[in-house]
Parts: structure tokens; C-alpha cells; sequence
């Protein structure tokens, strides 16, 4: 079976609003990290608008995108852009809908000394939102005490995925190893979709990795009882918490 993905751009040009105009000078910017959907990713005309305003328009690729601008909802870490672009700018602004992406953009600060707000601008809507530290707020307090939970724990569970593009059997063999090493007791789950209600069936696993999509180890983690987290974190878990902000 082949598959083919086509991207579906909007089809009117993106301009600057008199209401976005006005909250970037009310802001005093001089200079933004732009990022976008697919969507939205054609800003030829947006970008020269905003740099009218004397403002410097930061952009970068993130390494899993196939273009500049565009962001997934794994991009949620601080290593994921080629250029750190948020770092270096005074506002992070996204263009598109919905809170799955932008709230990628705080994640990826969470090491950081300060959490900058992601502004969401809504081509269509025309309206502005200003998501905030607060909004994650919830999800970082659970993350940090999974950790915790996941150093405490002995028998560890740790979830594959067999999904293209989100299978790492070979990373959970080499966390299997090394548990085995700390005198752990880990098991690897195997399936295509997870269905994380189902993980109460195993109530001897006192914490669970996550291989596949790490916004299940950020986002999904609120609505299970059952510890969890992402295998980027397991592997150190000491110096991941030693790091949260």
C-alpha cells in the first residue's frame, strides 16, 4: 500500500490585522519566532508586513517538518527547531487554530528559565489568543511527579507502538537493558492504537513509559490515574527533574 499526503494550504493570503498591528506595538516587539500550521505556512505577504513595523521576524525549521514555519504537536521540545528562535526573540507568535500546536511551543520551553506566552492568531477568525504558563500548568505538575513516581517504581511498563514514524521497539529494548541493569522489572507492550483506559488491566506495572507520541507523555497524562512518561525522560530521570524550571 502507498500513501500519499497533500498538503491542504489556505487559499487566501494571510495579511496583518489592525488588531494584531496593535497588540505588537502595545508589546513594544521588536523582534518574533513565527510559526504555523501547514495551513497557513505561505507568509511571504504577513512576514513583510510585520518587518513594516520595524519588528525582525525570526524563523526556523523544525527537524520533522517538511518546510520552514511549520509545527507538529511533537515538536515540544527544546531541541526540536535547527535554530532556537524562541530564545532569541521578545514573542513567540503562531498563526493557525486550535491549542494542540501552540501549546508545543510552551512545552518546548519547560527547561527554560522563563516560559514565554505563545500568541495564536486566527487567520479566519481574526482574533488573538495569549496562551500562558498557566495552561500547562496542570501537565508540568503531573510530568514532575510521574518522574518521582517512575524512579520509585520496580516494575515499569513500556508502551510501543507499531504506528510508522512512532515505532521504537529498538530504543525500548535498550531501556528494557538498562533497567534490567538498575535491577528493575520492565515489560514492553506492544500494539497499533493505545487505549490508556486499558492500562488499569495491568495493575502490577507501577509506572509506564511512553515510546510513541510524546504528547501522550504531556497531554494524555492528566486523564489516567496510572504514572507515565515519555522515553526521552527515562533514560535519566534524575537530571530530567534537576532540569524542570
Amino acid at each position: 500500500m502507498r500513501i500519499l499526503f497533500i498538503e491542504a494550504k489556505y487559499e487566501k493570503p494571510v495579511y496583518l490585522t489592525d488588531n494584531l498591528r496593535k497588540y505588537l506595538k502595545n508589546k513594544k516587539t521588536k523582534s518574533i519566532a513565527l510559526f504555523a500550521s501547514v495551513q497557513f505556512s505561505n507568509l511571504d505577504n504577513f512576514i513583510k508586513e510585520i518587518e513594516k513595523l520595524k519588528i525582525k521576524v525570526n524563523i526556523t525549521k523544525a527537524k520533522r517538518t517538511s518546510s520552514v514555519l511549520q509545527i507538529l504537536g511533537c515538536d515540544c521540545y527544546k531541541d526540536t527547531f535547527k535554530v532556537p528562535i524562541i530564545e532569541q526573540s521578545d514573542l513567540i507568535l503562531y498563526v493557525g487554530d486550535g491549542l494542540f500546536h501552540p501549546k508545543a511551543l510552551l512545552l518546548s520551553q519547560i527547561k527554560n528559565e522563563k516560559i514565554k506566552p505563545v500568541i495564536i492568531y486566527n487567520p479566519i477568525a481574526k482574533d488573538i489568543r495569549e496562551l500562558t504558563e498557566k495552561d500547562i500548568e496542570q501537565q508540568l505538575k503531573k510530568m514532575k511527579a510521574n518522574l518521582r513516581k517512575y524512579l520509585n517504581a520496580e516494575k515499569i511498563g513500556i508502551l510501543v507502538s507499531i504506528k510508522p514514524g512512532q515505532q521504537y521497539l529498538a530504543l525500548a529494548k535498550k531501556l528494557k537493558e538498562q533497567l534490567v541493569k538498575e535491577g528493575k522489572k520492565p515489560y514492553i507492550f506492544v500494539d497499533n492504537t493505545f487505549d490508556l483506559n486499558a492500562l488499569e488491566n495491568y495493575p502490577f506495572i507501577q509506572c509506564w513509559v511512553n515510546t510513541a507520541c510524546p504528547r501522550i507523555g504531556t497531554d494524555d497524562i492528566i486523564n489516567i490515574e496510572q504514572p507515565m512518561i515519555n522515553i526521552r525522560e527515562a533514560f535519566d530521570p534524575v537530571k530530567e527533574l534537576e532540569e524542570f524550571q
